[in-house]
């Protein structure tokens, strides 16, 4: 068959060639293997995996759930396990870190039918507040770790994954990084396992881990890790085959995932793919010590060369091989390859060069495109714009902001600190206590986000209410978890086509029932109405919170067209005194500066949101109406 789109991602029959990215691969690996629940919270590099399967015209739309975290994601996806259906829960690598209570319980439980939980980890920080290695965590919670290396392996390895959990009775980790997440490529399929439907509970102690229960537990877990490591080649039917190139060699490179063809291609173009050996292991934990000491044994080998980006994890585990087995190899990997940042091909063809003696493809004729740095900002019409102009317009240079994740973190200097989930209220509560005992207290606001608050934000909340901290908490409410694509949350009043959700959680009412005794509402469009309320509310004591409401521009835009009609602004020239006003301070993309440093609104760009036009002191911007079908505006 001829080579189709993700459009035929349910309908591709077995031996159909799909061009996919590296997320989509394991969404039609989880498909393939009969996946019956798919959870998750949103978090990019992964989003994509969930919405892909979460399609509403799919098999699997009633069977997708965003729920409020990571937590409930994973234990949501273990019951389901336990009535033995297979299921998935997806989540970034900083959302494990929620997780990671039942994950290490897992372990311990097992489960019945397959489970499958998907990372994505983000070497670079590149949609994250950290780069951190979340491989690690298996060194605690002792789940089988599966890195595929290219699209084809993301899909068999994800199928694999539900087979080698239900053969172990495990969840089975599956890891894969922002940059392979994006990337595009062709897998083939395999046929579809109907899933399963006459799931039941089997009432058993061994859920239960209490006492000696737990230890006896946690010795049948160690049991199951041995077995893998320990494993000889078809010994676990479903377990993925570890790739080796030996030949006699002074070094042999392990490495894993993406990294398997960044080497292969390098030595290539060194001239040394067959005089250096290469092992290449598909579970990264535990690492099989059969077939690594088969390899550094067959290739005769005196170096060990570890190509892995962030921590040690392959190298610790190497490490302590070579010691059980006696052996005398040169182990070398992180004084060459650092524990920060990604590793680029270009890094590992220069330093696999420099450790083989030959001289490297000179990079700067490679070819390679250089990423342009762009600090983040908002959309046009994004209503954190209008609230954070405002406010800082506002506030004095002593006052403090606690930032939080999501829109409202761009642009980062809008904010004093930003560090992960709901770090907004929870720091500025420690810090209001800290700074209540100066004679002259610093005003401290924070921010979060209306997902961000279903989140995790509701327990500091309540603890902020209780201690009666004097902290001002605006709630960026607007209507979806807009960052990472725009997918709804418990408050998300209405769905992308208009229709009204019955069941919308009233954010005011939640934050009333959790003590907050003043809640006030405010629309950022309205910039005179915001800075009002915003003066009456900054000097207040105790805790308040300040519900911003205004749904994303990009969302509402997306819905089916009112009339012909495109409001958008212009600016007058005559009454313009160059105050760099809109420019400088709202940093909206659809204002800029033209040839000769005159300030222009690129009427194909701006939404109407009219924030401009608020502020401008001169009456220098105003309205325009267009008919859409004469500018050939289709952006709905």
């Amino acid at each position: 068959m001829g080579t189709k789109t993700s459009a035929d991602f349910f309908t591709a029959e077995a031996g159909t060639s799909l061009i996919l990215s590296g997320a989509a691969a394991v969404s039609r690996g989880a498909y393939e293997a009969g996946v019956g629940l798919v959870v998750t919270y949103p978090g990019s590099p992964v989003v994509e995996t969930f919405d892909v399967l979460a399609n509403p015209s799919g098999p699997l739309a009633k069977r997708s759930h965003i729920v409020i975290n990571e937590h409930v994601a994973y234990h949501q996806a273990m019951g389901y396990a336990f009535g033995g259906g297979r299921s998935m829960a997806i989540m970034k690598h900083v959302g494990l870190n929620v997780a990671s209570d039942p994950v290490h319980y897992s372990g311990y439980t097992g489960v019945k039918g397959g489970m499958v939980l998907l990372v994505g980890s983000d070497p670079g920080a590149n949609c994250s507040t950290g780069e951190f290695d979340c491989r690690l965590l298996s060194l605690h919670t002792h789940l089988p770790i599966l890195e595929p290396g290219d699209f084809q392996e993301a899909l068999d390895m994800t199928r694999s994954a539900f087979e080698l959990s239900e053969e172990l009775s495990l969840p089975v980790m599956v890891i894969i990084p922002s940059k392979f997440c994006y990337g595009m490529g062709t897998v083939v399929t395999g046929s579809v396992r109907e899933r399963i439907s006459d799931t039941s509970f089997a009432h058993t102690p061994d859920l239960t881990n209490v006492g000696p229960r737990a230890v006896e537990r946690h010795r049948l877990l160690m049991g199951k890790v041995s077995k893998l490591r320990h494993c000889e080649a078809g010994a676990i039917t479903s377990l993925p085959k570890d790739k080796s190139f030996v030949v006699p060699s002074k070094d042999l490179i392990i490495t894993s995932g993406i990294y398997g063809d960044y080497v292969r291609e390098a030595l290539s173009e060194l001239g040394k793919i067959n005089e250096v050996s290469v092992h290449i292991p598909a579970m990264t934990y535990p690492v099989n010590k059969r077939a690594l000491v088969e390899a550094i044994k067959a290739s005769n080998c005196e170096r060990l060369i570890v190509v892995e980006d962030l921590e040690s994890f392959l190298e610790l585990q190497i490490a302590t091989i070579l010691v059980e087995e006696k052996l005398s190899c040169e182990l070398i990997g992180k004084e060459v390859f650092p524990p920060w940042g990604p590793i680029s091909y270009q890094q590992v063809e220069a330093k696999l060069a420099q450790l083989l003696g030959v001289e490297a493809k000179d990079q700067a004729d490679s070819g390679q495109l250089q990423a342009v740095h762009r600090e983040g900002t908002f959309c046009p019409g994004c209503p954190h714009r209008a609230f954070f102009d405002t406010l800082l317009d506002i506030l004095d240079d002593e006052d403090v902001i606690g930032g939080d994740i999501g829109c409202s973190s761009l642009p980062p200097h809008f904010s004093d600190w930003l560090t992960c989930m709901n770090s907004g209220p929870s720091i500025s509560a420690g810090l209001t206590l800290a700074l209540d005992e100066a004679k002259e207290r610093q005003r401290v606001i924070s921010v979060i986000g209306d997902s961000t608050l279903f989140h995790s934000g509701l327990q500091t909340i309540i603890d902020n209410v209780q201690r009666k901290s004097n902290q001002l908490c605006f709630v960026l409410d607007n209507s979806w978890t807009a960052m990472t694509g725009h997918q709804p949350t418990p408050g998300t009043p209405k769905s992308v086509q208009g229709e009204k959700n019955e069941i919308a959680v009233d954010l005011a009412g939640m934050l009333k029932a959790c003590g907050v005794e003043r809640v006030v509402r405010v629309n950022p469009a309205s910039v005179p109405q915001m800075r009002r309320i915003i003066l009456q509310m900054i000097d207040q004591k105790g805790f308040s919170c300040v519900l911003v409401e205004k749904e994303c521009k990009l969302q509402e835009k997306r819905r089916p067209l009112i009339d012909d009609w495109k409001s958008h602004y212009v600016i007058v020239e005559d009454r313009c005194r160059k105050c760099n006003r809109c420019y400088s301070t709202l940093t909206c993309p659809a204002i800029s500066k033209n040839a000769e440093g005159e300030i222009v609104i690129d009427s194909h760009v701006c939404t109407g949101c009219s924030v401009c036009y608020q502020i401008c002191p001169n009456s220098a911007i105003v309205n325009v109406r267009e008919r859409r079908l004469e500018t050939g505006d289709d952006d709905d």
